[in-house]
């Protein structure tokens, strides 16, 4: 399944916006697009910076934990790039007016593009999306509703069931997809690179055989062998290509320690580690070595559920932030 890679899932909608007018409660007049544009506005962005660190208000998407990104953009039309590149000599022998526009995609209405990574589940028939919708759905239903009800067909969603198959209606294959968890290079399906590097040098070392040979019948005037081993060359090269392709459509296998929750739980114990390590320097080997004692008490590195850095904050417990700032997080927590 291509939106699948690495035990995460690359969705990728795009969602048609309604387009009659509407009446807001003041008497004035209105699109869809322009009430989907300030619903988006005004959801409240992840703490992802030192402004934001003590924000009382997180993004909605933080509340589902199987979440990594969330993008969302209203597209009214494709943009023109200008004409698309040729050759200068057959543009002036087709005496074509390199002043005139090309045609241009026209889109019929606007489209939400609303795109997420989350946790994959393989055992699932869907490979996750209608339970991560179900999740997503019941910790933000009505930030949902607000931007997705200027959507067609979004009247017909009820509850987080109907809101997966929605999005599946709206859903567009994922072909390429981004992934940046992978410590080390994962295995390829069973071989390692230098084995892949192994099998191109020996494919093309085969092939160089073969030109040669066919070179040499055909200067001996054997034909039907000339003939032959090109044909024989071509089967086989298919073969090996559609072996290849079937490879490659399979997606990597899930990383260690990639699931939201453990990346979460990685960067808290990070943090963490790095005011410990500046705390020790100096210190006497007894000293070191019950302070690490008390960290790995404190902090439980195994435990992924807590303690642990909450999604959509950039630091963890106030980690990092003036001194100040570190007691009015303390104090809005107690």
């Amino acid at each position: 399944m291509a939106n699948i890679d690495g035990g995460h899932y690359f969705l990728s909608t795009l969602i048609p916006v309604r387009t009659e007018p509407l009446v807001r409660p003041d008497g004035s007049f209105t699109v869809p697009s322009h009430l989907l544009r300030e619903a988006l506005s005004s959801l409240p962005t992840a703490r992802q910076s030192p402004a934001t660190a003590l924000s009382p208000f997180n993004s909605p998407f933080a509340r589902c934990l199987r979440t990594h990104f969330v993008r969302a953009a209203v597209i009214d039309q494709p943009m023109y790039n200008g004409r698309d590149g040729g050759n200068a000599l057959v543009q002036a022998l087709r005496k074509i007016n390199l002043l005139q526009a090309e045609p241009v995609d026209r889109l019929q209405c606007p489209y939400l593009m609303f795109n997420a990574e989350f946790d994959a589940r393989p055992d699932e028939a869907d490979g996750g999306l209608a339970s991560w919708a179900s999740g997503l759905w019941a910790g933000s239903e009505a930030e949902l509703r607000a931007v997705f009800s200027a959507c067609w067909g979004f009247e017909q969603v009820r509850d987080g069931a109907t809101f997966g198959h929605w999005l599946q209606r709206c859903q567009v294959e994922t072909t390429m997809s981004f992934n940046d968890y992978y410590e080390p290079m994962p295995d390829l399906h069973g071989y390692t690179l230098p084995q892949v590097g192994q099998a191109i040098a020996a494919v093309a070392l085969l092939v160089a055989a073969l030109a040669v040979w066919g070179v040499m019948a055909m200067r001996a005037s054997w034909w039907w062998l000339a003939l032959g081993l090109p044909v024989a060359l071509l089967a086989g090269l298919a073969v090996a290509g559609v072996a290849l392709w079937r490879k490659g459509m399979q997606p990597f296998p899930t990383g260690a320690g990639t699931d939201l929750r453990s990346v979460l739980k990685a960067l808290h114990v990070q943090q963490h580690f790095a005011l410990l390590a500046a705390e020790l320097q100096g210190q006497d080997d007894a000293s070191v070595h019950r302070r690490f004692g008390e960290f790995v008490q404190r902090l439980q590195p195994g435990d992924l559920a807590a303690p642990t850095q909450a999604p959509g904050v950039i630091r963890s417990d106030g980690v990092g932030l003036p001194v100040h700032q570190q007691v009015a997080a303390k104090a809005e927590a107690a």
